[in-house]
């Protein structure tokens, strides 16, 4: 079978045609990686390139000289943006995004800047300005890590920590996120609220016991404490204002607020001014009610 001969110039186009998309889909030295955590509603992004080792051992002070202002990446300077504003090695950083930068050095602490320019190129060191943010961080040791890797090794309720790393040093980075409810409450706001409550289910099925639901306050916080426990080993909630008299419902463990649920509420009742109980529900749905103990 003979095939028939395509023309050179027609070859020539297609390849001319194919060499965009060859070109988008090639290998770079320091591929580009983005990480984001969320913790109570504040997002936290990081977008950065991802340089490897390569076998070097002397990243800091030799390929990365002492003193100088060094991006903890490649190519386009790290970023970090922040969907709210939160606190950072102790400085109030705002909504924005910043060029993140580091300042090396041999036998101090490092300098962490956060510069409200955020294209700028990892090669523009920049200088100190009074519209940076400016900490000081100590490095630490850590195990050899061939890529630049950034991560969010730990994450809590109010905050996360920050973490980076190459070669065999990184440092980590506590962040602290607003509250989108209140966490403390006044000894005054409490006092209305405070006391014993007969608790019940509404549900008809329940199998859980009535119980006494004592309001308390505690370290700032207000908080109904279930005895017997409910389920077991639900023992206490944590009570977040929402409004006058409704408290968004705040799941306790280990006497640390592990999670909260704003669409679950306790809404207190009252007579003549006097609070004489709650209901415990979801919008118009009310899954228990709690009467003042006399």
């Amino acid at each position: 079978m003979r095939f028939p001969l395509i023309p050179f110039a027609a070859i020539a186009a297609v390849l001319l045609c194919a060499a965009p998309r060859l070109l988008a889909a090639q290998i770079v030295a320091s591929e580009r990686a983005l990480v984001a955590q969320t913790v109570d509603g504040t997002r936290i992004t990081v977008d950065y390139s991802r340089p490897r080792a390569r076998g070097r051992t002397n990243i800091y002070g030799g390929m990365e000289k002492w003193g100088i202002t060094w991006t903890p990446g490649a190519d386009d300077a790290t970023t970090l943006e922040v969907s709210k504003p939160v606190t950072l090695l102790g400085m109030t950083v705002p909504k924005g995004r910043y060029s993140v930068w580091l300042v090396l050095r041999e036998r101090e602490p490092w300098t962490l800047v956060l510069d409200p320019r955020d294209s700028l190129f990892h090669t523009d060191h920049p200088d100190s300005t009074a519209q940076q943010l400016r900490a000081p961080i100590v490095p630490r040791v850590v195990p050899q890590t061939e890529v630049l890797t950034w991560s969010f090794p730990a994450v809590t309720t109010t905050g996360a920590t920050l973490d980076f790393r190459w070669g065999t040093l990184g440092v980590e980075i506590p962040i602290t996120v607003p509250p989108s409810l209140p966490l403390l409450v006044s000894a005054e706001a409490a006092a209305p609220f405070l006391g014993d409550y007969d608790f019940t289910w509404t549900d008809s099925t329940s199998t859980e016991k009535p119980s006494r639901f004592t309001v308390v306050r505690r370290d700032g916080k207000l908080l109904g404490v279930w005895d017997p426990a409910q389920y077991g080993t639900l023992r206490e909630m944590q009570l977040l204002s929402n409004g006058p008299d409704v408290f968004a419902y705040g799941f306790v463990r280990n006497g640390e607020l592990w999670s909260t649920n704003p669409t679950l509420t306790v809404k207190f009742e009252r007579a003549n001014g006097a609070v004489t109980g709650f209901v415990y529900g979801s919008g118009s749905e009310v899954f228990a009610r709690g009467i003042r103990r006399k």
